[in-house]
């Protein structure tokens, strides 16, 4: 049985949310979107695919948000699979109703029937984000782990912990130099990317999204050097003028979240995610 990759974009607000759907010998799917995802456009598209919900053996999360996580429960009333997240998510998962039956560490190796998937921890966005590499065809498959300059919906790269981004950064810059990774899907649009990033614009990619996290440091420094009084909504709102890759977020919010980060960093007061 030949296998099948495809990214899959379900329309949400000025944007897209991801997932990837591996379709061989055992069915596996990354993420499941919002609640609505899934009758909205999950299950016709399965269908439009000749894959029916009741085949799907695997659903492996890339990180507890609702966003990326929100459609389990709907999905889990369909379907028999195996639901899987890092352990440092799966409480938020069972609090949502949908507790996991796999509990995942950084370097597993699932053996689903012709597809490998490895699972690689990359802490920073959030404490349980990973991403998954499909170890056959060297697609990677991150969620939110990799924030390029920012999304439609943040305006700049949206992450807890900017130091643990970065070695996280590091971490896929490595698989890619190792050869183990030879494409990238991510889990929303980071202009110029459309969330797809092919072969040798990699490392650019990778690039982007270790010095722009360097510049918000920098520049967050200095924004508190002459505003030493400045709250993180503030800074937020200094950031995504100076960095953001719309002036206009969606959700307007969120740089509040990044510049809450890159305070704790400048006050050495951090706290590391590890796995």
């Amino acid at each position: 049985m030949s296998r099948k990759i495809l990214f899959l974009k379900y329309p949400w607000g000025v944007s897209w949310t991801g997932m990837l759907l591996i379709a061989g010998e055992q069915n596996i799917l990354m993420d499941t979107g919002l609640p609505e995802t899934i009758g909205d456009f999950l299950l016709p598209r399965l269908h439009s695919e000749g894959v029916s919900p009741g085949s799907l053996k695997w659903v492996l999360n890339t990180h507890s948000h609702s966003d990326h996580a929100g459609g389990n429960r709907n999905l889990r009333g369909v379907c028999h699979a195996v639901f899987g997240i890092h352990r440092s998510g799966a409480e938020e998962l069972r609090r949502s109703g949908c507790p996991p039956d796999l509990l995942l560490e950084d370097g597993m190796v699932l053996p689903c029937g012709d597809t490998r998937i490895r699972v690689i921890h990359t802490p920073g966005h959030s404490p349980d984000s990973v991403c998954y590499l499909d170890v056959e065809s060297g697609t990677l498959f991150t969620g939110d782990a990799l924030q390029g300059g920012g999304t439609p919906y943040s305006g700049i790269a949206l992450y807890q912990d900017p130091v643990a981004y970065r070695e996280s950064v590091d971490r896929i810059e490595a698989l890619y130099r190792s050869g183990a990774c030879a494409r990238i899907f991510c889990g929303h649009e980071c202009p110029p990317y459309e969330g797809t990033v092919e072969g040798t614009r990699i490392p650019e990619f990778l690039s982007l999204c270790r010095d722009a996290s360097l510049r918000y440091t920098s520049a967050a420094g200095e924004y508190l050097g002459r505003h030493p009084d400045a709250d993180a909504g503030k800074v937020g709102a200094f950031l995504l003028a100076e960095f953001g890759v719309g002036k206009n977020p969606s959700m307007p919010e969120l740089p509040r979240l990044t510049a809450e980060a890159h305070l704790r960093e400048l006050r050495g007061c951090g706290r590391r995610n590890r796995s």
